[in-house]
C-alpha cells in the first residue's frame, strides 16, 4: 500500500472511532507495523516488558474508553485492554450535558449501544469482576438489554450495575425490562444462568422493569450479596427480602410506583432506602439498622406514622427524609421520639413559596445526638418575602456542622438559621451553598441569577452578624 494511501485510511479509520467514541473491534485486530521511530526506542520500553498480568492490572486502573486506546501503543499493547477485570461503561456525564442541550439523544443512544456491544464482542478476559453499564436507554434497545444481561450472567461477577435512567431524576421511562425467567435450558434466560451468581455482592437496576420473582432468585442463589438497589420498575408488585443467611447490608426500593408489597428480614442490614407508595411498614425484623431514607407518599406518611419506626429509634444514626411538602407553622408542636443517637439528619425538600420548615426544629431538638444538619431546598414557585416566625429557644449541645443547599435567603431557611444562631451552642462550621441542588453535577451547577447572588449577598450579612466565631463556607 502506498505512504498516501496509508494515510488516507488511517485519516478514515480515525474518523469512524470517534464517531462511536472508541477504537472499533477491526482497528484493534489489524496487523500492527510499528513506525521506524518506535523500533528504535524499544530498547528503552521499559513498561511493555512488564508481565502480561501487571499491565492488564495497570489498565483496569484507566477510564474504558482510555484503556483501550492503549491498542495503538504497540503490537504487545494491542489486544490488552480486553483482558481487563472491570468493565465500565459510564456515560452519565455525556448524558448530562444531553439534558440541557439540543444535541441528538437518538443519535448518542445508538453510538453508546455499539461501543458496548463491540466491547462485549471482542472481551478475551477469563475473570470479569464487575460490569457497569450507565446510560438512559428506552424499550427500543430490548434485544441489545437481553444480550447484555445474558452476557453479564455467563460471569461470576461481583458487582453488576444496570442504569438506564436519564441521571436527571425526571420518572419519565419507557424502560427496558429484565429478561423473563424460564426453566428450560434452551430459552433466553434459564434460572440455572443464576449458579454463576456465587459471587455477586452488589446489583443495581435502575430504569429497568424487573419483578420480584427475579430479585428473589438473585436474594437465593447469591449468598454474599450486600447492595441491592431498584429503582423505577414499573412491574415490580411485591418483594419479600427475607432470609436469616442474608448478608445485605444496603437495600434501595425506589419509584417502583406499582408496589403493593415489600418485606424485608435481614438480620445484617444496616442501610434502607424507600421512596415510592404507601405500604404498611417493611421493616420486620432488622436489628443492626443504622441508617433510613424515606421519600414520596411514604416519606410524608412516616412523619404522621414515626411510631411505627418506635423499635429502632434508638439505634438509628443517620435519617434522610425526601419531600415534597408545604410546611406550616402548625407542625412545630409535633411530637417525635427521642432519637437518642442520631448523629446526621439531612432533608431533602421541594416546597412551595409559602411554606415553612420550622416545625422540623422539633425533630432536631427531639436528637440530642446529633452533629450534622443538611438542608437540600428546591422549590415549586418563588419564596414569599414574609415575617421569620419565631423559634424557641431550646439550646443544643452537639450540633458541629449545619449546610444549607440551595440557600436562598428567604423566611423558609431564614428560620432554620436564625434556630441554629440561637440554639447550636457548639456549632463549628455553617455552610450556606446557594446551587440549586438539582442542577449539581450538571453543566449548570455553577450559573448564576438574581436568586443565587442575592443568597450569597445574604450568606456573607450573615457571617459577620450572627456567626463572627464560627467557620463560615459560602458557595
Amino acid at each position: 500500500m502506498k505512504r498516501s494511501d496509508r494515510a488516507a485510511s488511517g485519516r478514515s479509520e480515525a474518523k469512524k472511532a470517534k464517531e462511536v467514541s472508541l477504537i472499533s473491534t477491526e482497528e484493534l485486530c489489524l496487523p500492527f507495523e510499528e513506525p521506524e521511530k518506535e523500533r528504535c526506542d524499544r530498547s528503552v520500553d521499559s513498561i511493555s516488558k512488564l508481565p502480561q498480568d501487571i499491565l492488564v492490572f495497570v489498565l483496569s486502573l484507566l477510564p474504558l474508553k482510555e484503556a483501550a486506546r492503549t491498542s495503538t501503543l504497540s503490537h504487545k499493547w494491542r489486544c490488552l485492554w480486553s483482558y481487563i477485570p472491570c468493565l465500565n461503561f459510564d456515560a452519565q456525564k455525556k448524558l448530562l450535558d444531553l439534558q440541557f442541550t439540543d444535541e441528538n439523544l437518538k443519535s448518542e443512544r445508538q453510538q453508546f449501544v455499539k461501543w458496548v456491544n463491540r466491547v462485549v464482542d471482542s472481551y478475551k478476559g477469563a475473570n470479569l469482576e464487575t460490569l457497569r453499564i450507565r446510560f438512559n436507554l428506552d424499550s427500543s434497545f430490548q434485544c441489545d438489554i437481553d444480550r447484555w444481561v445474558q452476557f453479564a450472567m455467563r460471569w461470576n461477577l461481583k458487582m453488576f450495575e444496570l442504569d438506564l435512567s436519564d441521571s436527571y431524576g425526571s420518572g419519565i421511562y419507557s424502560p427496558c425490562s429484565f429478561p423473563q425467567l424460564s426453566d428450560g435450558p434452551e430459552e433466553n434466560f434459564p434460572r440455572v444462568m443464576f449458579s454463576n451468581s456465587s459471587s455477586l455482592t452488589t446489583l443495581k437496576l435502575i430504569a429497568v422493569n424487573v419483578g420480584g420473582e427475579a430479585l428473589e432468585c438473585f436474594l437465593t442463589n447469591c449468598p454474599l450479596l450486600e447492595i441491592l438497589v431498584v429503582e423505577y420498575s414499573h412491574c415490580l408488585v411485591s418483594l419479600r427480602v427475607v432470609g436469616a443467611s442474608l448478608k445485605l447490608r444496603q437495600l434501595e426500593v425506589c419509584m417502583c410506583n406499582y408496589l403493593e408489597s415489600l418485606e424485608v428480614s435481614a438480620p445484617n442490614l444496616e442501610s434502607f432506602k424507600y421512596v415510592g407508595p404507601w405500604l404498611s411498614m417493611p421493616l420486620k425484623n432488622t436489628p443492626k439498622l443504622l441508617e433510613t431514607y424515606f421519600g414520596s407518599e411514604f416519606g410524608l406518611e412516616i412523619i404522621d406514622n414515626f411510631f411505627l419506626l418506635s423499635s429502632y429509634s434508638s439505634q438509628l444514626q443517620k435519617l434522610i427524609l425526601d419531600l415534597e411538602v408545604d410546611f406550616m407553622e402548625n407542625q412545630g408542636s409535633r411530637e417525635w421520639p427521642i432519637l437518642p443517637n442520631l448523629k446526621e439528619l439531612k432533608l431533602i425538600v421541594i416546597a412551595e413559596g409559602h411554606s415553612s420548615l420550622i416545625g422540623f426544629t422539633s425533630l432536631i431538638k427531639a436528637s440530642p445526638s446529633l452533629l450534622k444538619f443538611t438542608l437540600k431546598l428546591d422549590y415549586l414557585d418563588m419564596f414569599e418575602q414574609r415575617a421569620l416566625r419565631k423559634v424557641k429557644r431550646f439550646p443544643h449541645q452537639q450540633i458541629k456542622v449545619v449546610e444549607l443547599a440551595g440557600f436562598v435567603g428567604k423566611p423558609i431557611d431564614m428560620e432554620l438559621v436564625q434556630y441554629f444562631h440561637k440554639n447550636a451552642v457548639a456549632l463549628e462550621e455553617i455552610i450556606f451553598d446557594t446551587r440549586k441542588p438539582k442542577y449539581m453535577g450538571t453543566i449548570f451547577e455553577k450559573k448564576q441569577n438574581a436568586e443565587t447572588i442575592a443568597g450569597r449577598e445574604c450568606a456573607n450579612g450573615l457571617r459577620s452578624k450572627l456567626f463572627s466565631g464560627v467557620k463560615v463556607t459560602i458557595i
